[in-house]
């Protein structure tokens, strides 16, 4: 048996026997509760998974008082004081299987568990700020957990056990990234390269309370490959690719400009599924297409349906699929029909609500097809929430 479940059963056992756990420590979701939905369309648990307790996790934390030092002559010291930039605010950081990093207890910890890839909906602890440390430099980034600790990569990088510590009070180099923007390649996904220049893995994909992260990493594979989504107010300025609850992003055809058959699903691409949300002074968002000159339109400010088109023309006759036009992406200034609610659901999901009161969401029309609608008024269910994740991260470029 392994030790984790020797000690998930002592736990339990101790629970019992007390009558009482302690108040601090997640309740356990039911993964295989998923919500109702005619349309069958995989969903984004709205629960939060389980982690570790607060005696699952006990261990001594202090602060560290020993000097590092780097291979090749990397320096190990303070860097210039200087006040750090908080990119974004919250983000939560999810592996390529729909699991996200856990800085246990929020942070504050060198003794493993540290950072675990366990739970498939982002709470507290799965909040991290992305700080600049050091504009301009090659590795600039710093991890920032919800209690205000640091992720340290102990030893800079090369290791598969004790990789992580979440107790720094400071950024030094153990503490600084180079984000790589895997744009050309994946798009919508970053890599951290630490600062002896191995990438972080989540083994596996994630899904582990034990040995969830290395650093040993001299290439870029599934494992260490992350996609940084949103939590909390989404701001004014940012590209974000808005993904739906089945993986699949809002997509503008020729990044925008046209007026039929326009905004549909895909997969992520480099510049059709980036947008820029730009608040407006009624609190609202427009969606900027990649051109910087088109705005997303929901016609009729919403409550329409979008079906797919592929007529049966025969055995030799071209036919020329589509969808039903919801939105156009020819619009060049903001008026009613481009406003749109980005309506925070609190776990780094979203609702988008157009201006007359219509959430958009996602469905699985008769052909098999995921279309995209804006008929619900009712509150959003899962298939009316989508997630934003974070465009042009990506560090200065290494000089070789």
């Amino acid at each position: 048996m392994q030790p984790t479940k020797l000690l998930a059963g002592f736990l339990c056992g101790w629970c019992v026997l007390s009558a009482a756990c302690t108040s601090s420590e997640r309740p356990p979701a039911d993964r295989s509760a998923v919500a109702e939905s005619v349309m069958e369309v995989p969903v984004i648990p709205d629960e939060a998974t389980s982690a570790p307790s607060s005696a699952e996790v006990a261990g001594e934390v202090q602060e560290r008082g020993v000097t590092r030092g780097l291979p090749g002559g990397l320096s190990s010291g303070v860097f210039t004081a200087q006040p750090l930039t908080v990119v974004l605010g919250e983000v939560a950081i999810r592996t390529t299987k729909g699991y996200y990093l856990t800085a246990v207890n929020g942070g504050g910890r060198s003794a493993d568990p540290t950072i675990i890839t366990a739970t498939t909906a982002p709470g507290p602890w799965e909040q991290f700020k992305i700080t600049i440390a050091n504009p301009g430099q090659v590795y600039d980034k710093a991890l920032q957990t919800v209690n205000g600790n640091f992720v340290t990569v102990v030893g800079g990088g090369g290791r598969t056990s004790d990789v992580l510590h979440s107790d720094a009070t400071q950024v030094r180099d153990w503490e600084r990234f180079h984000l790589t923007d895997l744009a050309a390649s994946h798009p919508s996904f970053h890599a951290f390269q630490t600062i002896k220049g191995n990438f972080l893995t989540a083994v596996g994909a994630g899904g582990k309370y034990d040995n969830a992260i290395h650093s040993d990493a001299k290439v870029i594979n599934e494992w260490e490959r992350f996609r940084v989504v949103k939590c909390g107010d989404p701001g004014t300025g940012h590209e974000y690719g808005i993904m739906a609850a089945n993986g699949n992003f809002l997509f503008a055809q020729n990044a925008g400009g046209r007026s039929q058959g326009t905004v549909i699903l895909n997969p992520p691409t480099a510049l059709e599924t980036k947008f820029r949300l730009l608040r407006q002074t009624d609190g609202t968002h427009a969606f900027q297409t990649s051109t910087g000159r088109n705005f997303v339109t929901a016609l009729q400010g919403g409550g329409l349906v979008q079906s797919y088109q592929n007529p049966d023309c025969g055995l030799f006759e071209a036919c020329i699929g589509g969808f039903s036009t919801i939105f156009h992406t020819d619009a060049t200034q903001v008026q009613a029909w481009e406003k749109f609610k980005v309506i925070d659901q609190g776990n780094c999901t979203y609702a988008i609500q157009t201006t007359s009161g219509f959430f958009m969401g996602i469905y699985k029309d008769s052909t098999g097809h995921m279309s995209l609608t804006t008929r619900r008024d009712g509150a959003p269910t899962p298939i009316e929430k989508f997630q934003l994740v974070v465009y042009g991260l990506g560090s200065p470029v290494v000089v070789q």
